[in-house]
């Protein structure tokens, strides 16, 4: 993983909502981001290690760099130079003129594709969403009797939801499968 990627993306979707946004938003519309990549692309933008927690999916070292953007750490140093925390859970795009250029072409995509879909929903909203997905669905039980997290299965990205108006649906099944056979086997 490099942490570039995630701190462009994070603050590629800030910078095209241009409004202060919660770390949920922030973490939902990676994971929307991330799904779409990885079902179309056969891989993901941040290259993350997914956990379901109790409010859905997180990208475990984006969420980290979020959580530890005040510190002097040298990844938390870059993520200062394109995100400002506003509070505890709030974050902005800060201006900035560098060229995004850990981003390719796919990755903008992918995140264009989460903002449109789901970037005008709320924080909850979101979070309900997320937790339609089979990826999440999984660990629903384990979750709701006390679990903290569980580490995600990143072929549960592959399924498709039961939601009948699924944004997903907008990638053909047979691309998905095709995905799915390059993630797994190279």
């Amino acid at each position: 993983m490099d942490i570039r990627v995630s701190v462009q993306a994070i603050y590629y979707i800030a910078k095209q909502l241009n409004k202060p946004l919660d770390k949920l938003t922030l973490l939902k519309l990676v994971f929307f981001a991330d799904r779409y990549h990885l079902r179309k692309y056969a891989r993901t933008i941040t290259d993350d290690t997914y956990f379901a927690l109790q409010y859905g999916p997180v990208a475990s070292n984006t969420k980290d760099i979020l959580d530890d953007l005040q510190t002097e750490a040298t990844g938390e140093l870059y993520a200062q130079r394109f995100i400002d925390q506003i509070d505890p859970k709030t974050y902005r795009a800060k201006e900035n003129n560098e060229e995004l250029d850990y981003l390719s072409e796919t990755d903008i995509e992918a995140l264009n594709f989460a903002i449109e879909n789901f970037g005008s929903l709320g924080s909850f909203d979101l979070v309900n969403l997320t937790h339609e997905y089979p990826e999440w669905k999984r660990f629903e039980h384990s979750l709701k009797s006390g679990m903290r997290s569980e580490r995600m299965n990143m072929d549960d990205f592959f399924e498709d939801s039961i939601l009948p108006d699924d944004k997903f649906k907008a990638i053909p099944r047979e691309i998905v499968e095709t995905s799915k056979a390059i993630y797994n086997h190279g």
